[in-house]
C-alpha cells in the first residue's frame, strides 16, 4: 500500500512537471498557447492542493508533506510569469 501511494505521488510530481516544462517549451519559442499552458499549471496546482489538503497529514511521507508545502506556496503566490530562469527553479524545487 505504501509503495502505491509513493507511486501515485510521483506520477502526480511527474505530470507537474511535464506542465512546466510544455510551459517552459512555449516560453522559448513564443507558442500562441502560452496563456493556456500556464493556465493548466495552475488549474493542476489548485487541484492537487484541494486534494492533499482533504488527506490526513499523519498519514503521510515527508515527501509529501514537502510536495503539499510547494503547492501550498503557489496557491499563496501563485507563478503570475515565468520565464526560463524561474521555470528551472520551480522544476528543481520540484525535483
Amino acid at each position: 500500500m505504501y509503495n502505491l501511494e509513493f507511486h501515485h505521488l510521483e506520477q502526480h510530481i511527474s505530470k507537474l512537471l511535464n506542465l512546466l516544462e510544455i510551459y517552459k517549451f512555449a516560453i522559448v519559442t513564443n507558442h500562441k498557447k502560452k496563456n493556456d499552458y500556464k493556465q493548466n499549471i495552475h488549474d493542476y496546482i489548485d487541484k492537487e492542493y484541494a486534494a492533499l489538503k482533504s488527506v490526513s497529514k499523519h498519514h503521510t511521507s515527508l515527501i509529501h508533506y514537502n510536495y503539499f508545502q510547494f503547492l501550498s506556496e503557489q496557491i499563496e503566490q501563485p507563478i503570475d510569469e515565468l520565464t526560463i530562469g524561474n521555470t528551472t527553479k520551480y522544476i528543481s524545487d520540484i525535483q
